[in-house]
């Protein structure tokens, strides 16, 4: 089993190419390495220690809730993940988060604004991985009520056609079924 001396051993190995991101990605998957899941939610085609899904919701998490505090962050992860688990939606943490591509129309807007998609705040970057790990380690409530959709309170118009059942407010997001 990797310990985490190993990956601070491999990332000083690294050094010039290793990044704070990779650094706190390494730290998070040898926490979610060692954390044991229930055999009733291993159905999904993911497993918690999967870099990709881990990286892809810290990011998600960083870009579209990074200025709120953690409660914000883990109801928009909630989104990703009960996408993850709807039919209607892709069945991984990655396909959920890229659907639609890297053009205007996608489902998360950091994936298609045309920005880089690189963390700068090292401390917003770490919360966001902390957040991904737990949601991914099924350790967070979801307080959304099962949501699949939301946006910014200050969009004035709503993002889709069909109407939405409004589930509630979390900061500056509005969730919806």
């Amino acid at each position: 089993m990797t310990t985490p001396g190993d990956i601070f051993g491999i990332v000083r190995t690294m050094g010039g190419y290793a990044t704070i991101r990779g650094t706190v990605l390494c730290v998070l998957i040898v926490t979610l390495v060692s954390i044991q899941r229930p055999a009733a939610q291993s159905s999904s085609p993911e497993t918690p220690a999967r870099p990709d899904a881990l990286e892809c919701l810290a990011l998600t998490l960083y870009f579209e809730a990074g200025t709120e505090r953690r409660e914000q962050m883990l109801a928009v992860g909630w989104v990703v993940l009960n996408r993850r688990s709807h039919p209607a939606f892709p069945p991984t943490v990655c396909q959920v988060v890229r659907q639609g591509g890297e053009v205007p129309g996608c489902q998360f807007t950091y994936w298609c604004d045309g920005k880089a998609d690189t963390p700068h705040n090292r401390r917003v970057w770490a919360l966001a991985g902390v957040a991904a790990a737990d949601l991914l380690a099924s350790r967070t409530a979801d307080p959304t009520g099962h949501a699949l959709f939301f946006h910014a309170v200050s969009l004035r118009n709503v993002p889709w056609k069909v109407p939405r059942t409004k589930t509630t407010q979390i900061g500056r997001h509005i969730y919806y079924r």
